[in-house]
C-alpha cells in the first residue's frame, strides 16, 4: 500500500543497534501530540496572528483531516505535496498525514510548474495542497495542469477560495472530516517526511525521513537548548525546508508553542518578537543581517528571547555578535544540519561567544564526526577538510538516485556532507565553506567564506558573496558581489583596504566588485552563487 513501498530502508542490524543504544524508539509524532493534548489540552500549540490552536484543538483538527484524506482515497504510504506558507493549516496537514500514515512532501513557495513537475513525478505525489489563486500565481490552475505531467497526481486540495471544480477545500476537510479513530497507526520505521535537498534536475535528490529519524533527532536536540513546554518557539525559515519542519516537530515533541510568521520582512520579524514574546527564535543569517541593517531593533523589545539560533547557512560572526547586543536576556548561537542527516551540531547555549559565534558547536549525542583529506583519510584535530558524519539520523539512501548514493557515502556508514570544516580538540565544529565553492586561482585554493564574513562586517554591506570568475591565465579569479545598505557605496579599493586591515593576504583579495540591488536567494535564504556566476558570463 502506498506509492513509495520501495523506499530505502536501514538494515535490520542498524535498526537493532540504534534501538539497543537508546537512540531510536517506537514513538511517532502523534505519540507526542496525543501526550500533550492529554496532559496540557489548553496549552497553545500554535499562535498565528490572532489565531490560537491549543494542543487538544490541533489533535482534533489533525484527526478530522486524516479521515478526510482517507475519504478521498489517499492511503497510508502515499505522498501528499504541500506548497503553503507558514500557516496553521500546514502543521495541521503535517500532523494529519502523520496520523494516517501518509508522507508530507514539501514544495517551496516560489516554485512554479517547471520546478514542481520533476519533483512531484520523482516523489509520485498523489495529492497537492496549495493556496488559492492570487494576482501573481494561480496555484490551483497550475496544479490541475500538472496532472498531465505527473501521472500519480489525483487530488488538488486548496486553502482558501475559490476552489476550482474537481478540487477539494482544505478548510472543509479540516472542519468537516470525521472525528473517528484511525484504523491503523504508522510504525516507527515508516516514512513520514520527504524533502528535496536542492535543484530540480531530471534526477532530484529526495530524502525520506522515518519517524525514528525525526523523533530521535528531536529528543537529542531538545536538551541541548533546554527546550521545555514553557517555551514559545518562533521559526522564520519556511516549513517547506527541512530546517523549518524539524523545528516545528521539535516544539511539538517538547510540548512547546509554535509562534508563526508567514512571510519574513524585518518589520514583521520585530513586530512578532515584541508582541508574540518568543523565548527561542530560529532563523537564517540573512534574516538577522536584514533586520540589523533595517535599524528597527533600536525601537523594539527583545527581552523575552533566551536564544536566537541560526541555521541553513553560515552565520558571519560579526552578524551574530551584533544581534546579540539587542538581547538583554539572551544570546545567539548556531546549529548545523542538512536534509540527509537532519540536525548534526548545536552550539552549547552556555558556551562563550568564541564558540557560539565562531563555530557550529558540537555533535549531538551518538553522532560521529570526522574530517578527511582529499585522499579520504581522516585528518587530525584542527585540520581543514571534508566533514563526514555517521550515526542514527543519517539517511538510508536517496530515493531512486544511485548516483547520489555513490557520491554521498564514503563507506562503513560515513556520509560526506560536502562541507569544509575543522574540529578542535574540544569537539567544536567550524564550518569553513563548501567543497564546491573553493576557487582555484592559478593553483592556489581559496575558500571564500572568511572573505565573505569580513566584508559582511563592513558597515555599508548587507550581504556579500565571493564567486569564481573565469580567467585565461589563472583559470579563476575572485569576484565579490555585494548588496549594500541603502544610500551606501563601496568600491573595490574600499573592500581590499578593509580586507588588508583584517590581515587577509593579497592573493585572496577579490579582483572585481559587483554591487547588486538584491542577492538572488533560495527559498531558505541561501545566496544562489550559481546565479551570480551566470551574471558574470
Amino acid at each position: 500500500m502506498g506509492s513509495l513501498d520501495h523506499a530505502p530502508q536501514h538494515s535490520a542490524e542498524d535498526t537493532k543497534r540504534f534501538v539497543d543504544a537508546g537512540y531510536w524508539s517506537d514513538d511517532t509524532l502523534i505519540t507526542y501530540l496525543e501526550r500533550w493534548a492529554r496532559e496540557a489540552p489548553d496549552r497553545a500549540a500554535i499562535i498565528a496572528g490572532n489565531r490560537t490552536l491549543t494542543y487538544v484543538e490541533l489533535l482534533a483538527a489533525a484527526r478530522r483531516f486524516a479521515n478526510a484524506l482517507l475519504g478521498i482515497g489517499v492511503e497510508k504510504g502515499d505522498v501528499v505535496g504541500v506548497q503553503l506558507p507558514n500557516v496553521p493549516e500546514f502543521i495541521i496537514a503535517h500532523m494529519g498525514l502523520a496520523m494516517m500514515g501518509g508522507i508530507i512532501g514539501t514544495l517551496h513557495m516560489p516554485y512554479r510548474a517547471g520546478e514542481l513537475a520533476p519533483l512531484m513525478s520523482h516523489a509520485r505525489m498523489k495529492a497537492l495542497i496549495c493556496g488559492a489563486p492570487t494576482e501573481r500565481y494561480d496555484a490551483p490552475a497550475t496544479a490541475f495542469a500538472l496532472k498531465a505531467e505527473v501521472p500519480t497526481l489525483e487530488h488538488v486540495i486548496v486553502l482558501g477560495d475559490p476552489v476550482p471544480d474537481g478540487g477539494h477545500s482544505l478548510t472543509a476537510m479540516i472542519e468537516g472530516g470525521a472525528d473517528d479513530p484511525i484504523d491503523w497507526t504508522p510504525g516507527p520505521d515508516d516514512p513520514t517526511v520527504l524533502c528535496f535537498t536542492s535543484g530540480t534536475a531530471a534526477a532530484p535528490k529526495a530524502v525520506l525521513s522515518t519517524y525514528r529519524r525525526i523523533i530521535s533527532n528531536a529528543l537529542a536536540f531538545g536538551p541541548t537548548i533546554g527546550l521545555s513546554p514553557d517555551d514559545v518557539v518562533m521559526l522564520v525559515p519556511p516549513f517547506t525546508h527541512v530546517f523549518g519542519l524539524l523545528v516545528t516537530d521539535f516544539a511539538i515533541c517538547a510540548g512547546a508553542t509554535n509562534l508563526l510568521i508567514d512571510l519574513f520582512t524585518p518589520d514583521a520579524l520585530v513586530q512578532r518578537i515584541q508582541h508574540g514574546r518568543p523565548s527561542v527564535v530560529f532563523c537564517a543569517p540573512a534574516h538577522l543581517a536584514a533586520t540589523l541593517k533595517s535599524g528597527l531593533l533600536d525601537s523594539h523589545d527583545c527581552s523575552s528571547i533566551r536564544d536566537v539560533i541560526t541555521g541553513g547557512a553560515l552565520c558571519p560572526p560579526a552578524i551574530a555578535a551584533a544581534f546579540e547586543r539587542y538581547l538583554p536576556n539572551g544570546r545567539t548561537g548556531q546549529l548545523f544540519g542538512m536534509t540527509e542527516v537532519l540536525l548534526i551540531t548545536q552550539t552549547p547555549p552556555k558556551s562563550g561567544p568564541e564558540v557560539r559565534h565562531h563555530s557550529a558547536g558540537q555533535a549531538l549525542d551518538g553522532l560521529e564526526l570526522r574530517i578527511t583529506g582529499e585522499d579520504g583519510n581522516p585528518l587530525p584535530a584542527g585540520a581543514e577538510g571534508g566533514l563526514e558524519v555517521r550515526g542514527y539520523t543519517v539517511l538510508a539512501g536517496y530515493l531512486d538516485n544511485d548516483e547520489a548514493d555513490r557520491a554521498g557515502f564514503a563507506g562503513d556508514g560515513w556520509f560526506r556532507t560536502g562541507d569544509l570544516a575543522t574540529i578542535d580538540a574540544d569537539g567544536n565544529v567550524a564550518i569553513t565553506g563548501r567543497v564546491k565553492d573553493v576557487i582555484n586561482r592559478g593553483g592556489i585554493k581559496i575558500n571564500p567564506t572568511d572573505i565573505e564574513n569580513f566584508i559582511t562586517a563592513h558597515e555599508s554591506v548587507v550581504q556579500a558573496a565571493v564567486v569564481p570568475e573565469p580567467d585565461d591565465v589563472l583559470g579563476e579569479r575572485c569576484c565579490l558581489f555585494v548588496e549594500l545598505v541603502p544610500g551606501a557605496s563601496l568600491s573595490l579599493g574600499d573592500a581590499t583596504a578593509w580586507l588588508e586591515a583584517k590581515g587577509v593576504a593579497k592573493m585572496r583579495w577579490p579582483e572585481r566588485l559587483v554591487a547588486v540591488d538584491e542577492m538572488p536567494m533560495t527559498p531558505t535564504r541561501k545566496i544562489l552563487k550559481g546565479e551570480l556566476i551566470k551574471r558574470l558570463a
